[in-house]
């Protein structure tokens, strides 16, 4: 080969990369960052919420309505479940037995809060087979019925049961609140705690925390 040929070819200049531009940034930077996600704000109900809000303490009443009737086999394992849902949350709550018929319950003001909360209106009611019922489990929060373990796990998934646990939301409409307020400037809901304080002893009613027994 001449050797005028080759001088040439090995004075080309070498191929330089493609200019990024300044604010350009690689791919693979780019895809790091976006797994990272480190520049993530935290939402609800599209308003921007405390990075340390996972540390809120609960400031709500909770009382978790059940059945420990075997032959209610739809309530009674629904139950379960409600109680199994709240106390791997870690959540304090009262457990009022409706079974009359259980020796503990009878012993404890169950049956006499869930008569008094049913002649209120509170506890919410279901048609089955044509027969009206009142809805085992029922979830009650400073006052006002949340509903059945379905609705106690959708609040869950979606993100609002913490929020209205540590009093920020309000559980009958779910607006934003002060966690002082005794009613809710949107529905205008009010809060009332539906256990006396003189039940709260352990003897009187179950305080429950991950499934043991709380003074």
């Amino acid at each position: 080969m001449d050797s005028s040929v080759l001088q040439e070819a090995s004075e080309l200049p070498e191929e330089q990369p493609q200019d990024q531009g300044p604010n350009e940034v690689p791919d693979d930077q780019m895809a790091s960052d976006q797994i990272d996600g480190s520049d993530a704000t935290a939402t609800h109900q599209g308003q921007p919420v405390d990075e340390n809000y996972g540390e809120a303490e609960q400031l709500a009443e909770v009382i978790l309505v059940t059945t420990s009737l075997g032959g209610m086999k739809r309530q009674f394992f629904q139950s379960k479940l409600a109680q199994h849902i709240l106390d791997c949350k870690g959540i304090v709550y009262y457990l009022i037995d409706a079974n009359r018929d259980f020796t503990r319950a009878a012993a404890l003001k169950d049956h006499l809060l869930f008569e008094q909360w049913n002649s209120e209106g509170l506890l919410k009611k279901e048609t089955v087979n044509g027969r009206e019922s009142i809805v085992l489990p029922q979830l009650i929060i400073d006052g006002i019925s949340i509903g059945s373990t379905k609705d106690i796990q959708d609040l869950e998934d979606d993100g609002d049961l913490d929020y209205i646990l540590a009093r920020m939301t309000c559980p009958q409409c779910f607006a934003e609140k002060g966690q002082d307020a005794v009613q809710c400037p949107q529905c205008k809901t009010q809060y009332r705690m539906k256990i006396n304080p003189e039940y709260v002893d352990g003897v009187d009613v179950q305080r429950i925390c991950q499934g043991v027994l709380v003074g």
